[in-house]
């Protein structure tokens, strides 16, 4: 399935998380997804700003590719019925259609190595004409705290997450994706390792 993405992320800290929750989600049941982040060893995919991910949502696994748009991200999601998540490389040509043809067309044929893994706990709600979202997210040896809010209309999207922000004081914090982040404290792990 292929579309397009529009959202809004600010990081938190711990105490407007809790805040957040307390507000807006006490009857959200939270649930545990897992995200497996592929690349070439070069870091292709990133290096051109595209994400390959295998989500582990306990029955449900579903591989994602996300490409940027000029508003938005385009995503590909195929379910995966039978995968192997103890493979540490995937190869192109195994990949499933479209995701398979994307990166081709991309000029990214090298093996896909999973770099690790990030788990998140995830709770969401309906809130004004869009849907609401709070992640805690450990990965390799950190974890952190995200608010997100999806809609369709990016303007008035805007507006109402801008408004959320301000009415509980919580700072505007740039949030990069949760494979940038990864990725980010990857290399910094490596750099401390040399």
């Amino acid at each position: 399935m292929k579309h397009l993405e529009i959202e809004f992320k600010n990081m938190l800290n711990y105490e407007s998380y809790v805040l957040l929750k307390s507000l807006y989600f006490k009857d959200a049941s939270p649930f545990t997804q897992t995200n497996f982040y592929m690349d070439t060893k070069d870091f292709k995919l990133r290096d051109k700003r595209i994400a390959l991910r295998i989500r582990d949502a306990g029955k449900l696994k579903e591989m994602t590719l996300k490409i940027p748009q000029e508003v938005g991200i385009m995503e590909y999601n195929i379910p995966l019925n039978d995968i192997d998540l103890t493979n540490e490389y995937y190869e192109v040509e195994d990949l499933p259609e479209p995701i398979r043809s994307e990166l081709i067309t991309r000029n990214i044929h090298a093996p896909l190595k999973v770099f690790g893994a990030l788990s998140t706990e995830r709770m969401e709600t309906e809130y004004e004409s869009g849907l609401l979202v709070l992640d805690a997210s450990a990965y390799l040896d950190t974890e952190d705290f995200e608010l997100e809010y999806e809609v369709s209309d990016y303007e008035g999207g805007k507006q109402i997450f801008d408004n959320l922000l301000k009415q509980h004081n919580i700072p505007v914090s740039e949030s990069k994706n949760k494979v940038q982040r990864f990725y980010d404290h990857l290399k910094q792990l490596q750099a401390k390792n040399f």
